[in-house]
């Protein structure tokens, strides 16, 4: 490229298309190839508009005007349109394609051919802009931002675009904005269209334009997290982080409408693989940066109040570390709990925590936390830890009353005589007639004869017996993992111990036990859950793991609930290789 058929200098926010065309006009070429090969130093290049290649042979032959291939890309291509919803290698690699002799798979490599959102090749322009340019520069130009999916409406003006319907350029050839109107026609992109989605259009124009501008400057690939507290806010995350997608979708679809989501090519098809499941899933594939400012725009305000907000993560009991609440620890109340599972309240549905320390104590609460006092309250003791069951015989040999000993551990009375009885029948010890004193003889616990020779029963001291059997049988149930899973109920958990009509009928004398028994039983859908991740697991080497599959795996009949439909939705579709199990949706019983 000569000094005098050197490129013009683009103006702001042109596009590099433009800007050839341009070049075009004042060489006065008659036949496109001449000017691309002036430009490109061959003739065997298509002028793409959005992501163009050959851009290194071009900034070659524009050192004159000083701009490098990277300048390029970045300010006058859709570069800064794709690349901030791409992961960081394939940006990468855009940028040298586009570089590049060889451009053949640039579009692939976005994403573009794969996705069903229009990709249309009419070039579009602002009325309002135009005559600003021309009265501004003396020529209108192609407007980077205006070219971008989605955009409808110009972002500084609000008027719908217009496109050129004579003359109209051929693939090789390029398409010039003539600089008097009387020298071709257009319409408008869009006709009739009501307020409501006028307003849409211009909310996406706007959004597109702040994301063009701000470039490379941010990374939007993997967006869950950044969702997440939004989500929460809404309703539609529950306790375990999973997005209840129905709702969301239902919403989303009010909110924009059904009209505008099918003129930008963006209606929702199916609940478990649309487009916008995939976009608040942890990011397997780029999403299309379009539909991923219409997911932000519905959640946070616009995609200016995003960028404000998007490090505020989901966390419904605060940041950690969380105190440990044991008394009997020396580190009672200070923050020794580095990590939270959190659950769902099968009640209620809000979120479960449980917290466990380095001294096996562990705890849960329901939340979320609405105060820093909240940190420090307990809803339910689920495992003392052996520092608290040493603490617990400390004390009982030091001579305190069960009371006393109760007040010092945090606990009820009824729980240390659980507990020191127990320990005693374990090591044949008597801590019954008195705490002060420790007697070496086996304690009989079953009942006592009275004078006339019937045998009467002590329902206290048996309720303590029955309730250890009873927590030691449904712990044994749940921690069982190759056994296909067994309901908890009041049957299956009698049956286990042999104590079956106790259980129905003098539940009014085991207070203990039945309250033991209540936190563990299952409701129908508690149950459902866990035979779901019991089924998943058993079908861990299965990858994609089938929905069909694993409903007939868990022996599960139709008119399942939504929760249980949620959990076959995470667990369908992946294979147990890339899940946790632990720490997921499970059966809960919390007070």
């Amino acid at each position: 490229m000569s000094e005098y058929s050197c490129l013009p200098l683009p103006y702001p926010d042109e596009l590099l298309y433009s800007v050839i065309t341009r070049h075009h006009l004042r060489m006065s070429n008659t036949s496109p190839k001449w000017t691309l090969r002036e430009v490109f130093g061959t003739e065997n290049v298509i002028p793409t508009v959005d992501l163009p290649s050959h851009i290194k042979d071009l900034s070659k032959g524009s050192q004159l005007i000083g701009i490098s291939s990277d300048q390029w890309i970045d300010d006058h291509t859709l570069f800064a349109f794709y690349a901030p919803f791409l992961p960081s290698e394939r940006c990468r690699r855009l940028r040298q394609m586009m570089k590049s002799k060889d451009g053949a798979g640039i579009h692939t490599l976005t994403g573009i051919t794969a996705s069903t959102v229009d990709r249309s090749s009419n070039l579009k322009f602002c009325p309002i802009c135009y005559e600003e340019d021309i009265t501004r520069y003396g020529e209108p130009y192609w407007h980077r931002t205006l070219q971008a999916t989605g955009v409808m409406t110009c972002p500084n003006h609000g008027v719908v675009l217009h496109r050129i319907v004579d003359p109209v350029a051929d693939r090789h050839g390029l398409t010039v904005l003539p600089i008097a109107r009387c020298l071709f026609q257009s319409e408008p992109v869009l006709m009739d269209l009501s307020e409501k989605v006028l307003l849409r259009l211009q909310e996406i124009a706007l959004d597109v334009q702040l994301l063009i501008g701000m470039g490379q400057s941010h990374e939007l690939y993997d967006l869950r997290e950044s969702l997440l507290y939004k989500l929460s806010e809404q309703g539609w995350l529950t306790p375990a982080t999973r997005i209840r997608q129905r709702e969301l979708a239902e919403q989303f679809t009010v909110y924009y409408g059904k009209e505008l989501l099918e003129v930008l090519g963006c209606i929702l098809i199916g609940n478990d693989y649309s487009w916008l499941t995939l976009a608040t899933r942890k990011a397997r594939r780029a999403g299309h940066p379009l539909r991923q400012l219409l997911l932000i725009r519905f959640l946070f305000g616009s995609f200016k109040l995003f960028l404000e907000q998007r490090n505020i993560r989901y966390s419904p009991f605060g940041e950690g570390p969380w105190p440990c609440l044991s008394k009997a620890a020396d580190h009672y109340k200070e923050s020794t709990i580095e990590r939270v599972q959190i659950t769902r309240c099968t009640d209620t549905g809000k979120p479960v925590g449980t917290f466990t320390c380095r001294c096996g104590f562990s705890y849960s609460r329901r939340g979320p936390d609405q105060t820093l006092q909240d940190r420090l309250r307990i809803g339910r003791i689920k495992v003392f830890g052996p520092v608290w069951m040493n603490q617990l015989k400390v004390h009982l040999q030091n001579g305190l009353s069960y009371r006393a000993t109760a007040e010092k551990l945090g606990v009820d009375t009824n729980t240390v005589i659980k507990y020191a009885l127990h320990d005693q029948v374990e090591q044949g010890l008597d801590y019954s007639k008195t705490p002060s004193g420790l007697k070496s003889k086996k304690v009989k616990l079953s009942g006592k004869k009275s004078a006339t020779g019937y045998i009467r029963v002590d329902w206290k001291t048996r309720d303590l017996e029955i309730s250890w059997e009873v927590e030691a049988a449904c712990k044994r149930l749940l921690e069982d993992s190759q056994a296909k899973p067994v309901r908890i109920t009041v049957a299956s958990i009698g049956k286990r111990i042999g104590k079956l009509a106790l259980l129905e009928k003098h539940k009014d004398r085991l207070p203990v036990t039945t309250a033991i028994l209540t936190n563990y039983m299952e409701s129908v859908d508690q149950f459902q859950i866990r035979r779901v991740q019991w089924a998943a697991k058993q079908m861990k080497d299965e990858f994609p793991i089938k929905r069909w599959k694993l409903i007939k795996k868990a022996g599960l009949r139709p008119g399942y609930s939504w929760t249980v439909s949620e959990t076959l939705d995470y667990y369908s579709g992946q294979g147990l290789h890339t899940l946790s199990i632990t720490g997921e949706v499970t059966s809960q019983w919390h007070q």
